[in-house]
């Protein structure tokens, strides 16, 4: 029976471990032996009883990232390669596929001796690493190239995969694998409580944005554009974070206060987007823009600004608009209003998690193959 182990810092209930324990499940459903090895026990997400769950401790800390090869963090993160290395060949076997997802994940992997390790890399690394690439270019792009030259990389989108290459040159087999979009289980998601009355909102008769409060997901462009707009229907905002409250504060002083409403963080956000009459993405750049197909699937309008890197491989041009646009968005905004249906796009059927589970197997396989010819 193939093993296939996904290595993840905890599962924490953002993008990258819902793409984690969506494939985990596909696998299952496979007839593998799946496992999820975190480093951390912060779980918010839960598990199918037929998911094997281990942790190997590791929670230190470094405040400054301290990326010279002989630095203290990259001892520690050696040494804790060391550990799971021993605790995955004792524990668990001989895995058939590894997926490391997220940065400090692939740094530490990258001193593994463990086969059959795919990176997966979830977002633009020049946008992830922006400051460090200004302020120290020539380290950063040196250490950069050690941690994801180590192990072949899948990306979640083409620009990413692109832009990747374009920073660091062809220095590892590379692919692009869209985020699996577990439609069956988002739509049976979208039937339960919170029913949106309790938020005395009407069905179908609001716009919805659902990101975490964070400069990169543009609420300050969003909240400027619908001010601008003819504000037929209320703007509701779904999320938590840092910027929440200068957020509130932005929407009191352009006098909008009275149609937008905030709902804070949702641990089930699908029945309040399944009877949104409109969904709008604003992001700086996304790794892919998932919210872009939990959308699709409930087959509620999307429109999104064209920010690197994923929405425009998910939607046509007409409901794209630049980032920092704020007339266009606010014309978007009232266009797409005023004419619902032209804004649905039914969601790509190759994104279903049996499809995507098949396309990491067959990227590792081809990767056996060719290692084993060269």
């Amino acid at each position: 029976m193939p093993i296939i182990l996904f290595i993840l810092k905890a599962l924490e209930g953002r993008g990258a471990e819902r793409m984690v324990t969506t494939l985990a499940s596909a696998y299952a459903k496979m007839g593998h032996s799946v496992h999820i090895l975190c480093l951390e026990e912060t779980q918010d997400m839960p598990l199918d009883a037929d998911i094997h769950y281990h942790i190997v401790p590791y929670d230190k800390v470094f405040s400054e990232q301290d990326i010279e090869p002989n630095s203290k963090q990259a001892q520690a993160y050696e040494a804790v390669a060391k550990r799971i290395d021993e605790y995955v060949l004792s524990q668990i076997g001989r895995p058939n596929l590894i997926l490391a997802n997220i940065y400090k994940v692939n740094w530490i992997m990258a001193y593994s001796q463990l086969p059959n390790i795919v990176n997966v890399l979830h977002t633009g690394l020049s946008k992830q690493f922006e400051y460090q690439l200004s302020d120290k270019p020539r380290q950063t792009i040196s250490h950069l190239r050690m941690v994801y030259g180590a192990h072949p990389c899948s990306c979640v989108s083409d620009g990413a995969r692109k832009d990747l290459i374009s920073l660091l040159g062809d220095i590892t087999k590379t692919t692009t694998i869209y985020n699996p979009c577990d439609a069956t289980w988002i739509q049976s998601k979208a039937l339960q409580k919170p029913h949106i009355e309790q938020f005395g909102l009407a069905d179908k008769h609001y716009i919805i944005h659902v990101a975490s409060f964070d400069t990169m997901k543009g609420h300050r462009d969003l909240l400027q554009a619908y001010a601008k707009t003819e504000r037929k229907l209320p703007l509701v905002l779904v999320g938590k974070g840092k910027l929440e409250a200068e957020i509130k504060a932005l929407a009191f002083q352009l006098k909008i206060s009275d149609r937008v409403r905030f709902l804070g963080f949702q641990s089930n956000p699908y029945p309040i987007i399944a009877s949104a009459a409109l969904m709008v993405l604003t992001s700086k750049f996304e790794g892919f823009g998932y919210v872009i197909v939990e959308a699709q699937a409930l087959g509620v309008p999307v429109i999104s600004t064209d920010c690197p890197f994923g929405p425009r491989e998910l939607l046509p041009v007409k409901s794209l608009i630049p980032v920092g646009d704020i007339e266009g968005l606010a014309i978007l905004i009232d266009q797409a209003v005023n004419n619902l249906t032209n804004y649905i796009v039914p969601l790509n059927q190759q994104l279903l998690p049996n499809h995507i589970a098949q396309q990491y197997l067959e990227f590792g396989v081809a990767l056996n193959s060719s290692d084993k010819n060269d």
